[in-house]
């Protein structure tokens, strides 16, 4: 499939995806968002086709990856195309210096095909660890946390951040501290140091995120329906909270790798 099409078969994907949030329903969305927390690796748009051609993937990686790992794809698999950028050689001129040097540059993009663990065979990779206990889950998000985490009687709120540090309710279960750091740690990412979207967006790019990092992690995340409701906006504007939420989620992930060991790497 070239890359035009793949292109379109996102955009209608976003299109019906934003429908659907207005209309009140969250499972497309949600759904999304668990695959984002598997695929955290790929950006929001090839979430969405690896989702679209194979929703039941749990783990891919390109033909190349695979034979590293010592699997092979299986004859017949009919691979996942996604996108992958098109970088060109360019000279530039350092205004500075005076200099001229060589820099890659994004000119486009090119079809790319991946296959899910499902669709291949060989060397059993390594099995991920057990899902670990809540308050141990909670007390390695404080640890990975880039701000300082703060316990206090808060009254009613569950937990709240300044950008510099984050409070959560000594209150709270385990589960739910876990879940609230999450929505606080994305909140401290996005919306800090920058222009700051209106408070609908950022609570839905907030919980998003955070339902994303928590599903991944095994948490349940129930809550995160009703943030994801007050969803309110265009197509282009859920294109650039989806590719900030992605960013986002990745960028949690990585600093949480250790809580959770990675089976395989992208293509």
């Amino acid at each position: 499939m070239k890359a035009d099409a793949l292109m379109e078969k996102v955009k209608g994907w976003l299109e019906e995806l934003e429908r659907g949030l207005r209309e009140g329903h969250t499972g497309d969305f949600l759904s999304f968002l668990e695959g984002m927390g598997r695929f955290h690796q790929y950006s929001a748009r090839n979430v969405a086709l690896i989702l679209q051609q194979r929703p039941d993937a749990t783990l891919v990686a390109g033909i190349k990856r695979w034979n590293e790992l010592g699997r092979r794809v299986k004859k017949g698999e009919r691979a996942i195309a996604i996108l992958a950028p098109t970088l060109k050689k360019v000279e530039v001129l350092d205004e500075g210096t005076g200099e001229v040097r060589e820099e890659r540059r994004l000119v486009g993009f090119h079809t790319a095909y991946v296959f899910d663990i499902a669709q291949t065979e060989g060397k059993p990779l390594e099995s991920p660890q057990d899902t670990p206990e809540r308050a141990e889950v909670y007390g390695r998000l404080c640890s990975r946390c880039p701000v300082p985490v703060e316990e206090r009687l808060t009254g009613g709120a569950m937990g709240y951040t300044n950008g510099k540090r984050i409070v959560i309710s000594a209150m709270l279960s385990p589960t739910a501290k876990a879940e609230t750091l999450l929505h606080e740690w994305a909140h401290v990412l996005l919306h800090y140091g920058g222009v700051e979207p209106p408070v609908t967006v950022k609570e839905l790019e907030a919980e998003a995120t955070a339902y994303a990092v928590g599903r991944h992690l095994g948490l349940g995340m129930e809550g995160s329906r009703d943030y994801i409701l007050h969803w309110q906006g265009t197509v282009e504007d859920l294109e650039r909270s989806l590719e900030r939420i992605s960013q986002t989620a990745r960028e949690m992930l990585v600093a949480l790798e250790g809580a959770r060991p990675a089976r395989a790497e992208a293509a």
